[in-house]
């Protein structure tokens, strides 16, 4: 079975995933940490400046997401990233990754060898992922397909926090033009843009709180008629 989560920045699709598939025991890919992990390593690694960035070699992507290098774990509920035996996690967050994995993204040959790493994953378990276009590109076969909202002002403000979190002082003002900034970036891009997926369920986060949220979302998922398979599922 495979669920995805889809939506802007900020929207709390990624917090939503990671307790879905707790709370599911399945396997959850963040589909964000691979794009970031890749931009890190190329900026840390390979020294890529912003420019650089925006056309990366090919063959720095694949050894960076090779077997020997690239392992991306999901644990007890925690997934986790590391490049040549190092922890890279926690690097992740920072607000200039996640805007260098923006950029990244938007290139037709670093999506294709990503694609093929996330479709590998999901071959292998029951997976839920978050991301920008797993319910329209990635997963479109997917059993379940949620898009998920939240207003601008709350999003920034979660920006600011997560920001705040590592150490990044971003004002408010500061933290709504990224978060606008990259919604034109994500939903104008000419490959795989932001985009609700025709058959998908919205989910607005900006007033509900999570476990409401999640609550609401595992209602959906046991009421529909794809039940059996998941009841299935929770015997094996």
């Amino acid at each position: 079975m495979i669920i995805t989560l889809d939506g802007p920045c900020g929207s709390g699709k990624s917090t939503l995933a990671q307790l879905l598939a707790k709370r599911l025991g399945f396997f959850y890919i963040n589909s964000g940490y691979l794009y970031r992990s890749v931009a890190y390593v190329l900026v840390k690694d390979f020294g890529y400046d912003y420019q650089q960035l925006q056309a990366p070699d090919v063959d720095h992507i694949h050894t960076i997401l090779h077997a020997d290098h690239f392992v991306y774990q999901y644990a007890d509920g925690i997934a986790r990233v590391y490049f040549k035996n190092i922890e890279i996690t926690h690097h992740l967050k920072a607000s200039t990754v996640s805007d260098h994995a923006s950029l990244i993204s938007s290139h037709l040959h670093v999506r294709h060898i990503i694609v093929a790493t996330q479709r590998r994953l999901g071959s292998m378990h029951h997976l839920i992922t978050d991301g920008r276009d797993g319910g329209t590109e990635i997963y479109p076969q997917a059993d379940f397909k949620f898009y998920v909202i939240a207003d601008d002002a709350i999003r920034a403000q979660r920006l600011q926090n997560d920001a705040a979190r590592i150490g990044t002082v971003l004002t408010f003002e500061q933290a709504l033009q990224m978060t606008q900034m990259r919604d034109q970036r994500d939903m104008n891009r000419l490959i795989s843009p932001l985009k609700k997926a025709h058959d998908a369920i919205v989910i607005d986060t900006s007033l509900q709180s999570v476990h409401k949220t999640l609550d609401a979302m595992i209602q959906i998922i046991q009421k529909s008629s794809r039940s059996v398979e998941y009841q299935n599922f929770l015997r094996n």
